[in-house]
């Protein structure tokens, strides 16, 4: 198969999912961090659901409105920013920690970085009564997204992509263990059984192309029409995108 091929399964996955989503959550959230998952991911919510509420997060220190802002004017749609303090992270973190223990996930600081923002960004999700929330997680390991990946091509990339899944299980149990905690269900597309199998068929070198990381992910955005400046955006990890890392360390200190 060429690339339109490998696009056009994947699109025929996604949206059989969020027409299974919207039978279960007629009204639904959206995580959207401006980067090309969530963005993709963003566009097919707004397609299948009548009404959606998009969220998205960020402390004093984020890099993600900017690009946030792009997504939602091209949309043409509102989104509430849940602006993550320093006295809601210190708050929090007591019960973030307790939650990451209970399900059996070590405490870190970036674990706790990461599931803080989860934990803040579902409580404002409860007080507007959403009760499913649909994720863009899992294309940074399924389609070769972190920096380590860049040293890598053929079969070395693909096995490392798949000793790599089984992290995906634990971001996961991880971030629904933060919803649960507000009765929210988690409704992840790119974690779906059929989607990972079907990621693990495409060629790496549709993955990882002349240094571009996630280049499947980002001609799969073009064809949603999403705009360049989200396409060509590089990659950077949520907890230091949002600044929740700095501010979990000032706390953790």
């Amino acid at each position: 198969m060429n690339l339109n091929e490998y696009i056009k399964q994947a699109d025929s996955i996604v949206s059989n999912h969020c027409m299974r989503y919207r039978a279960l959550f007629p009204q639904c959230g959206v995580l959207l961090s401006g980067g090309i998952d969530s963005s993709v991911i963003t566009s097919y919510v707004l397609e299948h659901f009548k009404e959606t509420l998009i969220l998205s997060m960020g402390t004093d220190l984020s890099k993600d409105k900017p690009f946030v802002d792009i997504v939602t004017t091209h949309f043409k749609t509102s989104y509430e920013w849940v602006y993550l303090s320093e006295k809601e992270i210190y708050e929090s973190l007591p019960i973030v920690k307790k939650l990451l223990d209970e399900n059996e996930i070590e405490a870190t600081e970036m674990q706790q970085s990461l599931a803080v923002g989860y934990y803040l960004i579902f409580k404002r999700a409860q007080s507007k009564g959403i009760k499913g929330i649909v994720t863009g997680q899992g294309p940074d390991i399924l389609f070769a997204g972190y920096h380590k990946y860049k040293g890598m091509s053929g079969e070395a990339l693909a096995d490392e992509i798949k000793k790599d899944l089984i992290l995906l299980e634990t971001d996961k149990k991880r971030d629904s263990a933060m919803a649960r905690h507000f009765g929210i269900t988690l409704l992840n597309p790119y974690l779906e059984q059929d989607f990972v199998d079907f990621s693990l068929t495409v060629p790496v070198e549709l993955k990882l192309t002349n240094g571009v990381e996630k280049y499947f992910m980002r001609k799969w955005g073009e064809k949603r029409g999403l705009p360049q400046e989200i396409v060509n955006r590089p990659k950077k990890a949520f907890q230091y995108s949002t600044g929740l890392q700095k501010k979990v360390h000032k706390q953790l200190e």
